[in-house]
């Protein structure tokens, strides 16, 4: 079998998108969730589970006004019947992956929640970690 000469081979790959040949970048995405309701604070937490298992995606949760709760590691924690687990243990699921979660400052001093509160590997953010998230337009936001 004839080998092509390296400039052929050259002229080839300069032809190639450029996007074949180099790794595929993760997604961004940030779920921002406020809701104090379980059911849908539940789906919330469960799609960015979802999404940086099934698609591999850089996660990053930001927590605000009544869902605080759900990051506490002491309290009632309401059940969240899909996944047959407490809030707390679909967060904690979350954490164990790998994804961020982060609490906005303001929230938090609203609330009178102090760091040493939150479950493992939650912490306390303010605007000039958040924001730049948010205006990214690489990033895709949800928001629940």
């Amino acid at each position: 079998m004839k080998s092509l000469p390296l400039g052929i081979v050259l002229i080839i790959l300069a032809w190639l998108p450029a996007g074949n040949l180099a790794a595929k970048e993760a997604p961004q995405v940030v779920v921002m969730l406020s809701s104090d309701n379980p059911q849908v604070a539940g789906m919330a937490l469960h799609m960015a589970w979802g999404m940086k298992r099934m698609a591999n995606a850089e996660v990053t949760v930001i927590l605000g006004a009544g869902s605080l709760q759900f990051a506490l590691k002491e309290g009632d924690s309401p059940m969240f019947p899909p996944k047959k687990k407490n809030m707390r243990a679909v967060m904690q699921d979350v954490l164990d992956q790998g994804s961020k979660v982060y609490i906005c400052s303001m929230c938090a001093f609203a609330q009178n929640i102090k760091q040493e509160q939150l479950l493992e590997g939650i912490t306390i953010e303010t605007g000039g970690v958040i924001m730049p998230l948010l205006a990214d337009p690489k990033i895709k936001v949800l928001s629940f």
